[in-house]
């Protein structure tokens, strides 16, 4: 992963995007620091840590004398990265072999440079240190590719990342399994609740996304309407998808053959009385969006249960307990009829 920053910062580099480079350049000690000090919880110390294990003695000729310290860079990393401010703030460098008058950056692609002026009379005093921001870049570059590469088992990166051509080109692998309904079931973990959302037998949310992609690809037209980088939009509907972009026109998408259910009895045509009941019940007395959102589910919970208290089960498990409360309480003229309290 280090080298995808380091590639990026070299074209911007390139490309005299001197601003981009640094601010990616002031990032890599973070990132080499906390592999090389996973333990350490201030983001200082790792940062400084690091700077001064591998990349001190590249910036001092002479200790003597100001010198690009883990402080100075750490200092410079904090001023531009959170104030945009390419300077550093000397009233918080505590070495005062380090504490400057003025720091300024060079933009160019000359001479890479790094050098300190002294300018000392019995008036006043100043001392300046100038950097080329093209030398700053690639000795940080320099020195974090060579420790990524000699140290690649401390580095834990967890991404998901792809080049736009190669996703397109419909090669790139999917993760397997259902990943939105993995990460749902985690939140539920981390909050102490013991229920789980099941994958679809089926299909998975990822098998969606790969059908999709298959889908436009397989259409010469779309795909090359998507590869000009035309948004566009798949809307789900209760029968067939229907393909939509940014320029309004429609491309319907065949459904695919259903599969046959092991189940003997026919889709009901009409729905019963009571299931008609519901329905209207439910249209005059929930009109708020995010119970419209959720309509099945609750009708669903009252014509499958046989008791008001199988009724309350059905909700919680769709909604919290205060939400239940409210829902059930509106349905109670529905339920008059089910045994329970």
């Amino acid at each position: 992963m280090v080298e995808l920053y380091v590639n990026d910062i070299e074209n911007a580099l390139k490309n005299k995007s001197y601003f981009s480079a640094l601010a990616m350049s002031l990032a890599l000690p973070d990132i080499c620091g906390a592999a090389e000090y996973p333990n350490e919880t201030s983001t200082a110390k790792r940062y400084m840590g690091w700077y001064n294990k591998y990349l001190g003695e590249y910036m001092s000729y002479d200790r003597g004398n100001p010198y690009l310290s883990g402080e100075i860079v750490y200092n410079l990393r904090n001023t531009f990265l959170h104030a945009g401010s390419p300077n550093i703030d000397s009233n918080k460098i505590k070495d005062e072999a380090n504490q400057l008058d003025r720091f300024m950056l060079i933009l160019g692609d000359g001479t890479e440079m790094c050098t300190t002026l002294f300018i000392d009379t019995p008036i006043v005093k100043l001392r300046t240190m100038i950097v080329d921001v093209t030398y700053l870049c690639k000795t940080i570059c320099d020195r974090s590719l060579w420790y990524y590469k000699n140290n690649t088992n401390k580095f834990h990166f967890d991404f998901s990342i792809d080049t736009q051509d190669h996703f397109l080109s419909g090669e790139g692998k999917l993760p397997s399994g259902d990943p939105i309904i993995e990460a749902l079931n985690q939140k539920l973990e981390q909050s102490g609740d013991t229920r789980r959302f099941l994958e679809s037998q089926d299909h998975t949310t990822v098998d969606v996304i790969t059908g999709d992609f298959n889908y436009i690809f397989s259409n010469k037209e779309l795909k090359q309407r998507c590869l000009n980088g035309e948004k566009i939009k798949l809307v789900r509907t209760t029968d067939t998808p229907v393909i939509t972009s940014n320029t309004e026109s429609t491309v319907k998408k065949e459904s695919a053959p259903k599969k046959k259910t092991a189940s003997p009895s026919k889709k009901k045509t009409k729905p019963d009385k009571r299931e008609a009941q519901v329905r209207s019940f439910f249209g005059q007395h929930f009109k708020e969006k995010k119970y419209k959102q959720k309509k099945e589910i609750i009708i669903q919970a009252i014509l499958k249960s046989k008791t008001k208290q199988q009724v309350n089960n059905a909700l919680m498990k769709s909604f919290a307990s205060e939400e239940t409360g409210v829902i059930y309480k509106r349905l109670s003229p529905l339920l008059a009829s089910l045994p329970g309290k």
